[in-house]
């Protein structure tokens, strides 16, 4: 009897933990089918919500899209009638330049014009062959006085240093002002005299004759 009664209970335990387990196996499918139908529902909505706003965004990107197309249309359109007016001025102007040039060509080719155009060109070089001749006519009565050549000073020369006397420096001509103010120095009176009379006459040296004066006072 006693191993009947384990027998019982354990079977008795076993029903128990058995229902146990389908029940708590119950209880969780069914949560896990509430909460798979909510995630499905959330899921649609979310989806939804989205696919919304990705057509939302993409019609205002496409109408932005339409719009810009039409302003470059539109501005290409303008370009296009802008050029076409200005190609018609130019071409327009370009005519009229050239009935101008035809309608003046024409003018100038008519057998008057022609012989006015010549006879003022005559006219013209009369004139001024006229004034090139009263030109030489006046420098002819008026001579003008001309200035004294290389030649003619070297021969003056002379002259000027044989009244201020023999100048004591050779090549006194090709000398600087410091040159002769330095040498100056070192000659005796009479000959700073004539240097002095010379560059007086000739060259008229500030430092040359300032140099001879002092030689002369420091002599005197």
């Amino acid at each position: 009897m006693t191993g009947k009664n384990q027998f019982r209970r354990s079977g008795t335990r076993l029903r128990k933990e058995g229902t146990l387990w389908f029940q708590q196996t119950w209880n969780a499918g069914e949560t896990l089918l509430g909460e798979a139908q909510t995630a499905g529902f959330t899921f649609g909505r979310d989806m939804g919500a989205a696919g919304t706003k990705f057509a939302a965004t993409t019609g205002r990107s496409t109408q932005a899209l339409q719009g810009a197309m039409h302003r470059e249309a539109r501005e290409w359109q303008a370009l296009v009638l802008k050029t076409r007016d200005a190609y018609v001025a130019a071409a327009e102007q370009r005519l009229a330049r050239a009935e101008s040039q035809a309608l003046s060509t024409r003018a100038a080719l008519q057998p008057g014009a022609v012989q006015t155009a010549i006879l003022r060109s005559v006219h013209d070089l009369l004139e001024r062959a006229q004034a090139g001749v009263d030109a030489r006519l006046s420098q002819g009565a008026k001579p003008v006085a001309k200035a004294p050549s290389k030649v003619k000073a070297a021969k003056a020369a002379p002259k000027a240093a044989s009244k201020a006397g023999q100048i004591p420096l050779r090549n006194y001509d090709q000398l600087t002002a410091k040159d002769v103010a330095t040498r100056v120095q070192r000659l005796s009176a009479p000959q700073a005299n004539a240097i002095l009379d010379y560059e007086k006459a000739r060259k008229k040296r500030a430092t040359v004759i300032r140099a001879v004066e002092q030689r002369l006072a420091a002599a005197s």
